[in-house]
């Protein structure tokens, strides 16, 4: 049988030592091994020995670019990499009251003036009649951060406090926008000044407590009016259906019908429960408008939106007053909320009642007409029916 093996070659003598490799020189390579450009080597050195100066140089982060649309970041695109090094932010504005759709919304600072108003072109762009083109703008400079005044028209105010030029701006400050938006700061940059070391004792446990009590009065403290809507028979409504989805999207639309009639207004809905809706309004000529545009469209929704077999129908309330108001977290905790609800409740089907400080605060008082004390705590109404539009 023949082997199926190869026959070994004769060996043609001693076999030569392999030659020593020279280890290949050091060339610097892409993303994808081939040899880099000069121009890349060179960016790569600069971007290298950047790294070893001291922390007083400019810090740069790496990653995709955030343009301003109002003022030039500064950015520098590597040669033939793509990457921009884009300028850090130095603190961030979040909307705290305002459109719906733009709260809790941050805005990151990287920029030394930051443009705020009504146009698309405004780096904080606030979509409000209200709000003027150009409103106001933060500005960076070596003496500082400050807010800087711009409408002609509209107010601007830090903290509370009306500002007629420009003023120095801290971190935790509150920038209010006519009666319509505020902004908070962070911006650990420009920490508060520290107080005075205040005495001992009583005075200082004295003072602060008046500052807490001015904090929170600026903070959460304010005038305005809310509006309360209730479906009524709504435990009817349910009934009524029998496919559990339809009753739940009915309801779900219901909802999303008022809080856009609220947004609209320039109202915020608060956190509420079940078939009704809380609403705060910085004024109460808006409440009202809500109000009405509720009634008014509810025909229409129920003949072509409404899948259930009866249509919806509403009790509202308003009642105005000072009370404490969080907006970002949409809570309140005030007898001038519950007044709300007590004057829903005596409020005809379809109909609107009113508190007499609401009646007061209104630039136009027409169609309501008085309807005597009307709840248990005593609140005097005004009320507007569906027929009294």
């Amino acid at each position: 049988m023949t082997s199926s093996r190869a026959e070994p070659r004769a060996s043609a003598g001693p076999r030569a030592p392999p030659a020593a490799r020279r280890p290949p020189a050091s060339v610097p390579c892409s993303a994808h091994g081939r040899p880099g450009s000069p121009p890349l080597i060179r960016w790569l050195r600069r971007l290298r020995d950047g790294a070893r100066e001291t922390a007083a140089s400019p810090t740069w982060l790496l990653g995709q670019p955030t343009v301003s649309p109002t003022a030039a970041t500064e950015a520098v695109t590597a040669p033939a990499a793509g990457a921009t090094l884009v300028r850090p932010a130095f603190g961030h504005v979040t909307v705290v009251q305002g459109p719906a759709r733009l709260l809790s919304r941050r805005f990151a600072l990287r920029d030394d003036e930051i443009s705020i108003g009504r146009t698309e072109s405004c780096y904080v762009f606030v979509p409000d009649a209200r709000i003027s083109r150009l409103h106001a703008q933060i500005v960076r400079d070596p003496g500082g951060l400050w807010l800087v005044h711009r409408s002609g028209t509209n107010q601007t105010l830090v903290n509370g406090a009306l500002v007629a030029d420009r003023v120095a701006l801290r971190d935790g400050d509150e920038i209010q926008l006519a009666d319509r938006v505020r902004l908070r700061l962070a911006a650990p940059s420009y920490p508060r000044e520290s107080a005075p070391a205040a005495r001992g004792g009583l005075a200082a446990a004295m003072e602060a407590r008046v500052a807490l009590e001015e904090r929170i009065a600026r903070q959460f403290v304010r005038d305005g009016s809310f509006l309360d809507v209730d479906v009524v028979g709504s435990y009817q409504l349910k009934l009524a259906e029998e496919r559990s989805e339809r009753v739940v999207v009915s309801f779900e639309r219901f909802r999303a019908l008022v809080e856009g009639l609220v947004d609209e207004a320039g109202g915020q809905v608060l956190n509420s429960n079940g078939d009704e809706v809380m609403a705060f309004f910085p004024a109460a000529d808006a409440a009202l408008a809500a109000a009405r545009a509720i009634l008014a469209r509810l025909p229409a929704w129920n003949d072509e939106v409404n899948l259930l077999p009866r249509p919806f129908e509403v009790r509202i309330g308003i009642h105005t007053g000072r009370s404490a108001v969080d907006l970002e977290r949409g809570v309140a905790y005030s007898p001038v909320l519950d007044g709300a609800g007590h004057l829903q409740k005596e409020a005809p089907v379809n109909g609107i009642l009113v508190s007499k400080e609401t009646w007061l605060a209104l630039s136009r008082q027409g169609g309501l007409a008085p309807a005597g004390i009307v709840t248990k705590n005593g609140i005097e109404a005004y009320v507007l029916s569906e027929d009294g539009r």
